[in-house]
Formats: structure tokens, C-alpha cells, sequence
């Protein structure tokens, strides 16, 4: 979808993030304890360890911060880092979209009332060039932190725009960051880390998107209320499913005539449309659609 100049993906117009797959990340080494990392604020108490940047050296400033300055693309990998960290490496690349920064965070314990002061919106498309791929932010969460939340407003002065989103090992957001305002709220003593991805919207983007399940919203639900919710969590569930179904068979049909039209330049057979679409693949009912069951009491309750 080309939308005021760029090209963006559907799957964000409704809230401006999804939820996908969880990951399987006790699986993996766990190389973020391996790598370099330099001092770099961002949403509190950071350090950030580069795995590509502008050029290829070890620091995270924005690519428009260099010379010549460019927008948040065509990142090179830094060598030091992507040496001793390979799975990482990979698991960047694997959407096989265009890559910017591609950093690993270290986040220290913090209070929401910091996460509130620390929201911030990003600044990914500076000097983008109209008609290329809009850029978006991706967050694979590496440490297991279930009782931390990725906080998400569309209007940061309007706490009815909030979603909170859980962040237990695995767990992978993308995020338009510059529509919503986001940052981190880790509960602990240790620090979490997350690998941190910019990249470029796009038709890779989409299907690596599209085929781990996006929830486009997460389930917002009164704390006090919540032990009289029982089937209406399962109906608001139910209707996330059915409106990931409707996305993915808008995507899948896309496909489908793209596929269709490749084959007629190749041979002049006739592109078949609509009936003859292939049905979308089932959408499965799982634990990993409620990813987002928010904990909302009244807003007294809610400031530290």
C-alpha cells in the first residue's frame, strides 16, 4: 500500500503494531552476554551493542547523523559483534528485508512513572526518499521477562490510548515507531535485553510477517473486572483470529494474483481472479494470540 509517499504495510493501519509467533529462545546461545556494547542513552538506563550501524563501526548514532547522511537503511554489519554472535546475525537477516540499525539493548530496572517520561517516537524515515518502504522497528525480546511491558500510546498525553505488551523470552513486536510512542517498563534486578531491528516495509516484510500469525491487538482488561471477563476474553479473542484470518487472506489473494501475473507475462495464460483465489491457511486458536492481557485498574491505581 503506497500511503503519502511511502510504501507501508497493512497489517499496521488498524493499531500500529503487531504481535507475532513467540520464538523459541532458550533454544538459542545466549550471544547478547558475548558482544561489545557502548554507552548509548535511550529510554533510560542503556547500553546498546551495535551489530550493524552507518558504516560498520561500533556505535548507534542515527545514519542522518553521519556524512553523507542517509535514512535508517542499507546498514553494514559491525565485524567485532557479528563474529561472536552469529544466531543473532541470522535471525536479523531472516525477514530478508532491507536492514538499518540492528542493535542489542540493555535495559536496567526502571519504574513505569520512568517509561511514562521516556516514551519517545523514533525517527526511522528521516531523509527516506518519497515512494520507497516506509521503516518500521522490530523487538525480539532475548531475557525472560514476563512481568515487563513494552507501554505503547498513540497519544502520549491520553492514557486511554495505552497497551501494554508483555515481554516474556521469545516474545517478537514490530511497532511503526513513529506513530507510537513506546518504551519499556522492566520490573526486576537484572537487565533485559532485546534485539532491535529497523526495517524497511515491503512485500519480504509482509509475508515474513503474515506467516507468524499477527495479532493487531492486544486485549485491554479492567483488573477488577477480569475474574467476571471469562467468555467475553475468549469472544474478543475469537474475534482477533478472525480478523488475523481476514488480513492474511487479503495478503494471501495479493500473492495469489502477483503469482498469477508473473505466470501470464511467461506464458499468456489467463490470470484467474477472486472464486478461483486459494482459501487462506487455517488460523490456529492458540495460547499465542493472548499476548496482551492488560492489568488496568482506575488511574490512581496506575502512577507510582
Amino acid at each position: 500500500m503506497i500511503a503519502m509517499g511511502y510504501t507501508r504495510l497493512k497489517a499496521f493501519e488498524e493499531t500500529g503494531y503487531v504481535v507475532l509467533d513467540s520464538y523459541d529462545q532458550a533454544a538459542d546461545p545466549k550471544e547478547w552476554l558475548d558482544v561489545e556494547y557502548v554507552n548509548w542513552k535511550s529510554s533510560g538506563v542503556t547500553r546498546f551493542a551495535p551489530l550493524a550501524s552507518a558504516f560498520g563501526e561500533m556505535e548507534c548514532n542515527g545514519f542522518w547523523n553521519h556524512t553523507p547522511p542517509r535514512t535508517d537503511k542499507d546498514g553494514v554489519w559491525v565485524e567485532a559483534n557479528v563474529a561472536v554472535a552469529p544466531r543473532l546475525v541470522a535471525r536479523a537477516s531472516e525477514p530478508g528485508a532491507n536492514i538499518g540499525r540492528c542493535r542489542v539493548i540493555e535495559l536496567q530496572p526502571n519504574s513505569y512513572a520512568d517509561a511514562l517520561y521516556n516514551s519517545h517516537l523514533d525517527d526511522n524515515n528521516r531523509r527516506n526518499p518519497d515512494g520507497e518502504g516506509w521503516v518500521i522497528r522490530q523487538f525480539m525480546q532475548l531475557t525472560d521477562n514476563p512481568g515487563s511491558f513494552m507501554i505503547l500510546r498513540e497519544d502520549i498525553d491520553d492514557p486511554s490510548t495505552e497497551t501494554r505488551l508483555a515481554l516474556p523470552a521469545g516474545a517478537q513486536l514490530v511497532v511503526d515507531s513513529e506513530r507510537m510512542w513506546h518504551s519499556v517498563w522492566h520490573v526486576g534486578n537484572e537487565p533485559r535485553y532485546c534485539l532491535i531491528n529497523s526495517f524497511e516495509s515491503g512485500p519480504a516484510l509482509e509475508k515474513w510477517i503474515f506467516e507468524r500469525n499477527p495479532v493487531t491487538r492486544a486485549l485491554q482488561i479492567d483488573a477488577q473486572h477480569l475474574a467476571a471477563f471469562g467468555h467475553a476474553v475468549m469472544g474478543v479473542v475469537r474475534w482477533q483470529v478472525q480478523h488475523v484470518a481476514r488480513l492474511e487472506h487479503e495478503f494471501f489473494l495479493r500473492l495469489e494474483v502477483l503469482e498469477n501475473l508473473e505466470r501470464h507475462a511467461l506464458d499468456q495464460r489467463q490470470v484467474l481472479l477472486g472464486a478461483d483465489a486459494p482459501a487462506p491457511p487455517a488460523v490456529r486458536l492458540q495460547q499465542e494470540h493472548v499476548i496482551g492481557i492488560e492489568m488496568r485498574a482506575d488511574a490512581a491505581a496506575v502512577h507510582e
